[in-house]
């Protein structure tokens, strides 16, 4: 081998020892940035989605073990929209659903929830999902003729879910600020029909629920329970601005971002429009938002 072709061999070489930091650098960079999904460089992020799995139509499982319902069709639409992201469902007692938010296991929680002051200091919402209001469930015995404010309910046996639901969580709220109006919470393990069924027999005086769950209910299975609308004090007590929402956990600031974007969409092609008809049997798709 003669002297300059061995001169020629180590200079190649030391060009492409020289290469190497710099292709290190760039592979480091690509995997920082795959931390928020990005379609067109491969990188697709998982997102664990947590749902209680009740009540209907809002979400619960179906023959096949799978979660379905109305606020699982919408998350998967939205998500659709988003191929950067790889929505994975998980289920869980509605319990747990924030402490998994809190501990990390996962990224969104879809439950039919409703904004509070002290959810909001703690996670991140999404845009309104659906307006969303209340009706109230009567025994024939009850007497209860009219719910224009939680002061029709004073004295009366309410039936209340176990597990710190929307509702439950706002009458105890209001008997505490109001011992001498307060109700009569009876808790319940149960939600949906078997709440409705307590009424019937005479458990409970009234049972609050979503209309278009009530809606839902009374298709499908039938009762012969009264019903009461509530008035616009009690909505208001119940459920401030009557809207419900995805929740994620702090520092998800750019997945809420682009599934708001997304979420506008599946508004404006009438995608929502189809699933609201389809499990609550007329569109509560948010007028007011973006």
């Amino acid at each position: 081998m003669t002297s300059k072709l061995v001169k020629k061999l180590i200079g190649i070489a030391a060009v492409a020892a020289l290469a190497l930091p710099l292709a290190a650098c760039g592979n480091a960079s690509t995997s920082q940035g795959a931390s928020s999904g990005n379609s067109s460089t491969g990188n697709v992020r998982t997102i664990n989605a947590v749902t209680g799995g009740t009540p209907a139509p809002f979400t619960f499982k179906d023959a096949q073990g799978n979660v379905s319902g109305q606020n699982i069709e919408l998350t998967e639409a939205v998500f659709k929209k988003l191929p950067q992201y790889k929505l994975k469902w998980q289920t869980a007692e509605f319990s747990s659903l924030f402490s998994g938010l809190d501990a990390g296991r996962y990224q969104l929680a879809v439950n039919n929830f409703t904004k509070s002051k002290e959810r909001e200091a703690k996670y991140l919402f999404s845009d309104p999902i659906y307006s969303n209001s209340y009706v109230a469930v009567v025994s024939k015995d009850s007497g209860i003729k009219k719910l224009d404010s939680l002061d029709d309910l004073a004295g009366k046996k309410v039936i209340v879910c176990a597990s710190g639901c929307n509702i439950a969580l706002a009458l105890q709220k209001y008997n505490t600020a109001n011992p001498d109006k307060a109700s009569k919470l009876t808790y319940s393990q149960t939600e949906g029909i078997d709440a409705i069924r307590q009424v019937e027999n005479g458990t409970g005086d009234v049972y609050l629920l979503d209309k278009p769950t009530f809606g839902y209910l009374k298709k499908k299975v039938g009762f012969d329970a009264e019903s009461v609308d509530l008035g616009d004090e009690a909505q208001s007590t119940l459920a401030p601005d009557s809207y419900s929402y995805l929740v994620f956990p702090k520092g998800e600031e750019q997945l809420v971002k682009d599934v708001n974007k997304a979420l506008k969409e599946v508004f404006k092609d009438g995608t929502s429009k189809q699933i609201d008809e389809k499990w609550f049997g007329s569109d509560q798709t948010p007028t007011n938002v973006g």
